[in-house]
Formats: C-alpha cells, sequence, structure tokens
C-alpha cells in the first residue's frame, strides 16, 4: 500500500508523457524532452499585464478518471468552482489551453469510502491535434468532509503554475 501514491504518479506521467519522444543535442538524457519553458526562454511579463485570453481568465479544461467516492466529488467540486471563477475559464473546444488531468482512487479498495488519493497532471494543449506538453504534478489525499478545502489548494497550486506559464497564450 506504501507504493500507491508513487504508482499513481507513475501513470499519470506515463499517460501524459508516453508519446512524447524527442531528441537532446547535449548531455542529457535522450528521449526525455525539455520542459516548453528551457525550449524556447522568454521574458515573463509583469503580472499585471498578463494576458490570459480575451476574458481575461485562463483557459482550463478538467478531465478526470476514477471512479471512487470521494475522488469523484473533487473532481465535480473542481468544475464547479472553475464554472464560477474570476480567474479561470472552462475550456473543453480544441484551442489553447491547459488541462488539469485527475486521476483518483480509493485509498484501500476494500473500504472505498474511507478516503482517495489523487494525482494531478497539468498540460498546455494547443489543440486535440498537437501533443500536450507536461508542465507540474500535484499528489494528495482528500476525504469526503476534506473535499472543500482540498479543491482550494489545487486551485491555488493551479493559479500559482498558470501565471508561471501564461507566456503559452500569447501569439
Amino acid at each position: 500500500m506504501k507504493c500507491a501514491p508513487t504508482l499513481l504518479i507513475v501513470l499519470m506521467v506515463l499517460f501524459v508523457a508516453m508519446p512524447v519522444r524527442a531528441e537532446t543535442q547535449d548531455n542529457s538524457t535522450p528521449g526525455i524532452a525539455k520542459p516548453m519553458q528551457e525550449q524556447q526562454p522568454k521574458t515573463i511579463p509583469a503580472a499585471d499585464s498578463l494576458q490570459q485570453d480575451s476574458s481575461g481568465k485562463f483557459p482550463l479544461d478538467i478531465q478526470s478518471r476514477g471512479s471512487d467516492q470521494s475522488g469523484t466529488l473533487l473532481s465535480y467540486k473542481l468544475k464547479e468552482e472553475v464554472i464560477a471563477s474570476k480567474l479561470f475559464e472552462l475550456k473543453v473546444a480544441d484551442k489553447k489551453k491547459f488541462v488539469l488531468n485527475v486521476l483518483t482512487q480509493a485509498e484501500f479498495p476494500d473500504r472505498p469510502g474511507i478516503a482517495s488519493q489523487y494525482s494531478i497532471v497539468l498540460v498546455y494543449q494547443e489543440d486535440a491535434g498537437t501533443l500536450a506538453y507536461y508542465l507540474n504534478h500535484y499528489q494528495g489525499q482528500v476525504h469526503t468532509e476534506g473535499v472543500a478545502a482540498e479543491m482550494q489548494k489545487i486551485l491555488e497550486w493551479t493559479y500559482s503554475n498558470l501565471k508561471r506559464y501564461h507566456y503559452l497564450l500569447e501569439e
């Protein structure tokens, strides 16, 4: 049971990064793509001049997998909060957007109602036909009573990462 969180992260990274194959010209490990920031360094504008979307919100899609009780509730609450948010706009269209891939599973399969483990991978996607770029990951544990607090942690983490990578949305 101790290796379950690690297994969850490995599965999420494999899910997101499996088709990623890149050759490097330096002495780094071949076959592993460099993060987008290392490939194209740009200056990041000040926080007051963020160019998120025409509405001023970060385009975000949430894709979730898992059938456990607490994890499913977390996914639904995340989507509800993003829809009502002044910082994010729920985007499912094939346009430039950030995607939160949420994978959940019961912490104890014999007692699924106790708690859930989740792993989140944040990626940037130009469109459906383009390879998504891995940006960051986050993992944790949630129970039914703690969904609201955990959801706030996830959204704060997401916002801080999107501020860091907002330059990807520029033309």
